[in-house]
């Protein structure tokens, strides 16, 4: 049975594809070849040669066609170790592995295409790839951790730019329910607080008492959390019913409700509460 393909991350998801990188390198490596063009150029004519302008375009595009070629090596560097997540700098080490690998690679691939197009040798003589080692490999380096910053950033703002925002969850103001086989709509705005009383939760609103089956966390989870509070592992309050809270010697507390209710806080909620009712400055 085939085994189903994972689901693209959203960074991939959003992200050029590598063809299309591989466009943009041909074009980036064509730019970055044409500026270095007249520093060749003036020292050529300073040596006492005149460049042969056919030769020279020919030269450039050969040049973009080989940094282009390499480019999805470096997109796949970018996406098989990101630098981002706990450990960075692993990510950050894999890149710089590959750009010192792919740099010599690209010169001595370079040497042997200017002895075989323009010199029409079967291969380049050693001090001509020593002195382009010498003279190329610290730019072509720069040059290629240039384009992977450019990869990544690139990735970075499409993503942010493209993951919609997360809905606020839309929470209800009536509760449904069942008691003695008939259906009771509580409005939630009316409950003051809520407690466990075995297998059910007994939701206290005006006066009355209503049975719902069903754990506390479950019943916790369908409320609105600027409305409601956890103040011990049996009870929930609602926070617009509360009047005063009065700390206890053993670090508990007591909250009092707006009916005269004293419902006991325990310590490991005492912190969260006081927090929700701080006045906002």
């Amino acid at each position: 049975m085939a085994t189903p393909s994972p689901a693209p991350s959203a960074a991939q998801s959003h992200a050029l594809s590598v063809r299309q990188w591989t466009g943009l390198g041909f074009l980036y490596w064509l730019v970055f070849m044409a500026a270095l063009e007249p520093g060749n150029v003036v020292s050529a004519l300073d040596a006492g040669f005149h460049p042969h302008w056919g030769l020279e375009a020919t030269r450039l595009v050969s040049a973009a066609l080989l940094g282009s070629g390499v480019t999805p090596l470096l997109v796949l560097a970018t996406r098989r170790f990101p630098i981002a997540g706990s450990a960075p700098w692993r990510g950050l080490a894999a890149q710089t592995v590959t750009i010192l690998i792919l740099a010599p690679v690209l010169i001595l691939i370079s040497c042997f295409l200017a002895a075989w197009i323009f010199e029409r040798q079967g291969a380049p003589r050693l001090a001509e790839v020593r002195g382009q080692m010498a003279a190329n490999l610290l730019l072509l380096i720069f040059c290629q951790a240039l384009f992977l910053a450019a990869v990544q950033v690139t990735g970075r703002l499409r993503e942010r730019a493209t993951i919609a925002p997360t809905p606020a969850p839309d929470w209800p103001d009536r509760l449904t329910i069942g008691e003695n086989g008939r259906l009771t709509v509580l409005d939630l705005s009316a409950v003051e607080w809520i407690e466990t009383q075995g297998n059910y939760q007994a939701l206290h609103a005006e006066g009355r008492t209503h049975l719902s089956r069903e754990t506390s966390a479950r019943l916790l989870a369908r409320l609105d959390p600027a409305r409601f509070a956890r103040i011990h592992r049996r009870t929930i309050v609602a926070i617009a019913y509360i009047r005063e809270v009065e700390p206890l010697s053993n670090g508990d507390g007591l909250v009092r409700l707006a009916g005269g209710t004293e419902l006991r806080m325990s310590r490991g909620h005492r912190e969260a509460l006081r927090a929700r009712l701080a006045p906002v400055s």
